[in-house]
């Protein structure tokens, strides 16, 4: 059973998609996601600044610790979305954390195809270096964002660059043409994710490569030598395919995996940490990754909770 209050959510989202129907129009998509975005808590402060040469918004929570980081990537289909979008989940995220959350503004196709975002997810991590040592750092990204830290690890050796502390997927978009069994057998019951506009997406981002090419697919590239993995998919995502189909990858790459798969969660229900009791408890997990991946306990206030988006 799920919770009254991700009922009422999951209800609200679903008339906002039956509203809104699917676009090509980039510039109307963009428009869509930064006009949804939620506010980020009162105790949460926000600063852009440059990362080796890329923008990007330092996110700060009241308790979060300096010396420690989190390389955040924001998801929108590799097309859309921004820092702003996603202050209200990197504030949650730095105050169950403990860590600062720089969320890199990479970036965007159609104007930019992959590997842009990479390139830029690898640049901001060499700038957060010189002030943050790699077991001080986690790189997380949501959907696309899943899938660019990811790639950008399978960069760093060849960059000559250290392995950060751990990664998170936040329900990772990593099969582009959605073929996996959710999306092709039950798109509907994803209030969220349109298929056949992701699909559509793969014009603008895939530029010259091939939707498998291992330089921009995670689930062909090597994960051999990662740092610890948590993966989080819900079962009411229809992309929920790709975090088992990463889980798998990466075990079989004798990386130390943590998947947890959540019964009738949508795609990032991260988001409504505060409002939604199944989402708190998904932000208060990557928490405790975040401090096993850093060897240590941070302060946290008995009453810190992922802030309300009421």
């Amino acid at each position: 059973m799920v919770s009254p209050q991700f009922e009422k959510v999951r209800r609200i989202l679903s008339e906002r998609r039956a509203a809104s129907p699917p676009s090509m129009d980039v510039v109307e998509l963009r428009r869509r996601l930064s006009e949804g975005a939620l506010p980020a808590g009162d105790d949460v402060t926000a600063e852009m600044i440059m990362l080796g040469g890329v923008p990007a918004e330092r996110v700060t929570a009241s308790n979060a610790r300096t010396d420690r980081a989190i390389l955040y990537a924001h998801g929108g289909g590799f097309c859309q979305g921004s820092p702003l979008t996603h202050r209200k989940l990197a504030g949650d995220l730095s105050r169950a954390t403990g860590a600062v959350c720089f969320v890199v503004d990479y970036r965007l196709a159609p104007e930019h195809p992959l590997p842009a975002g990479v390139d830029d997810m690898v640049d901001a991590y060499r700038g957060l270096l010189q002030t943050h040592p790699a077991p001080t750092v986690l790189f997380a990204g949501d959907s696309a964002g899943g899938a660019l830290v990811l790639l950008a690890a399978t960069r760093l050796t060849s960059a000559q660059l250290p392995m950060p502390a751990g990664i998170v997927a936040i329900t990772p978009w990593l099969d582009y043409e959605c073929t996996g069994p959710a999306a092709t057998e039950r798109p509907e019951v994803d209030p969220i994710v349109n298929v056949a506009e992701l699909r559509n997406y793969q014009k603008w981002f895939l530029g010259r490569y091939a939707a498998t090419d291992p330089a921009v697919s995670p689930l062909h590239a090597d994960f051999h030598g990662f740092p610890p993995i948590l993966i989080h998919g819900g079962t009411g995502d229809v992309l929920c395919d790709d975090a088992a189909a990463l889980a798998a990858r990466a075990r079989a790459a004798n990386v130390d995996v943590t998947y947890r798969e959540a019964p009738e969660m949508v795609h990032v229900w991260h988001v409504f940490a505060g409002r939604v009791p199944e989402a708190t408890e998904a932000v208060e997990e990557i928490g405790a990754f975040a401090r096993r991946c850093f060897g240590e306990e941070p302060p946290r206030s008995p009453d810190a909770k992922p802030t309300s988006a009421e």
